[in-house]
């Protein structure tokens, strides 16, 4: 399953400056960066050791206090080191001419990597395109991946809408085989992510396995036929707008889709209402909000969002090392759709901010969820910046549930499971592995068959491209079967 999660999208972050930390061992910490400079010293082959004030050097000592003293698991000096170490040797065999500041990268990658799966070090490359994700709009082929590490192939978490990998046919659960002619196989997240980069205008060429499948869309399908048959997709690389929202009117059933949470979405949200209801004269049935797919974005987006639809209720805990750091996110007065059911789609490309709103509305009958289990990204990451246009991004927090149910690597289980008609995809989730092995796992929520909520679409024959959740949703709410089950008026 996947271990390592790379966002070419977005991840649930918080943006903040440097801050000073100061280690829980100061006297384990000296021991470990001792062995840090004489490995480093060995790779470069010199009996000289980096000199405490050397500028590589710093900002390798200055990384490893901030994720002792910050990263949401205690870690041990010396294991630390060893990551980077392994990171630094790797890099030095790889390329006997890396610069001193190439091998402290390396290092640095190494060991926030193996932290968990969506710590990183971030390049000034990588750093910048962080900022511009969550502002909206960025160049690439948006798409959010991951490593597979039963097949050591690049894993396909979601594509964003209307991206160059959307427009492709890229599906959840796709595989990246190749890029261009280079095997993915054997290559590091970071490596794979940027090969995958580039200019804008230029294409780049991936060869893909799709379970169940052996045909795709996009340019180049190789034609073979049978499980996991390869077969080539050619992308351009764009300017990808991010439209937080899209929306259209079912009938009188209003249809919201939320594809990110970036600085836009919830004034996008009420803009989308806003006009929905007045093409429907004021007579809106109800609400499907769409989160399929949606990858995640910002912590206050998605807060806003939920808070849309609830009152001053509890909508989700963030917790930390430090208990001081903790944090409880409040709704405040007022609902958006005040008195009509509201349906919310989920499937595992759902993540991180999505699994917010998910959870919240769940978990206060706010809302019925139709599809697949979620994800399961249920932590905060911590974008610093470091020396110059560089920077970390380091796991400093989970978040829980206002039932106090923990969503990382459990993800949010629907009341009704359902898939889109024809729909093969594998399902993707954390690696257990990476998971609290002392959480406890939430109560399974009240479930429903497809039977119970829409009759006619369980019993009415599936068109090959029907989206049967949607459908279900939209006839719930106009029957009012939902509302009657569940016991709201």
């Amino acid at each position: 399953m996947a271990k390592l999660l790379a966002a070419l999208l977005l991840l649930m972050v918080a943006m903040g400056p440097a801050c000073a930390v100061v280690p829980a061992s100061r006297a384990d910490t000296s021991i470990a960066l001792d062995h840090y400079r004489q490995e480093f010293a060995k790779a470069k082959g010199t009996s000289s050791l980096p000199s405490p004030a050397d500028r590589n050097y710093l900002l390798f000592s200055d990384v490893l206090r901030r994720v002792l003293a910050e990263h949401v698991k205690p870690g041990t000096p010396q294991v630390l080191v060893e990551k980077a170490v392994a990171g630094l040797q790797k890099k030095k065999k790889e390329e006997p001419g890396a610069t001193d500041r190439a091998l402290t990268e390396a290092a640095l990658d190494a060991m926030l990597t193996s932290l968990d799966p969506y710590s990183a070090f971030l390049d000034s490359e990588h750093f910048r395109y962080m900022r511009e994700q969550t502002q909206g709009e960025f160049g690439g082929l948006g798409i959010e991946v991951t490593m597979d590490e039963d097949s050591g192939l690049i894993r396909v978490v979601s594509p964003i809408d209307g991206s160059p990998a959307a427009r492709a046919g890229l599906r959840t659960g796709d595989l990246i085989a190749r890029i261009d002619e280079a095997q993915v196989k054997g290559m590091n997240l970071r490596d794979a992510v940027a090969r995958m980069r580039g200019p804008v205008g230029t294409s780049v060429a991936l060869t893909m396995r799709r379970n169940g499948s052996g045909s795709g869309s996009g340019s180049g399908n190789s034609g073979n036929s049978g499980p996991d048959a390869p077969f080539r997709v050619s992308l351009t690389r764009a300017i990808v707008k991010i439209q937080p929202v899209r929306y259209r009117l079912e009938g009188d059933v209003a249809y919201i889709r939320i594809a990110a949470f970036n600085q836009q979405t919830s004034h996008a949200l009420d803009d989308a209402v806003e006009e929905m209801r007045q093409q429907a004269h004021g007579r809106l049935a109800g609400a499907v909000l769409d989160l399929r797919n949606n990858p995640g974005g910002l912590l206050d987006q998605a807060v806003n969002v939920a808070d849309r639809f609830l009152e001053a209720v509890d909508i989700v805990s963030v917790r930390g090392r430090d208990p001081d750091e903790n944090r409880r996110y409040t709704g405040t007065p007022g609902d958006l759709l005040a008195g009509l059911p509201i349906v919310l789609l989920i499937n595992s490309g759902s993540a991180s901010a999505s699994e917010i709103v998910a959870g919240a509305l769940q978990d206060h009958s706010r809302a019925l969820l139709f599809g697949t289990r979620s994800y399961g990204k249920g932590s905060v990451q911590t974008i610093s910046s470091l020396s110059g246009d560089i920077g970390i991004r380091l796991t400093t927090a989970r978040y829980f549930r206002p039932s106090g149910g923990l969503v990382d690597c459990f993800g949010v289980s629907p009341n009704l499971e359902i898939k889109p008609a024809n729909d093969n995809s594998e399902e993707t989730h954390p690696d257990p592995a990476t998971c609290d092995p002392h959480a406890t796992p939430p109560p399974p929520p009240r479930a429903w068959q497809i039977e119970d909520l829409c009759p006619d679409v369980a019993a009415a024959p599936s068109k090959p491209d029907a989206d049967r959740p949607l459908d279900c949703a939209v006839a719930a709410i106009r029957t009012r079967l939902m509302g009657t089950l569940i016991g709201r008026p």
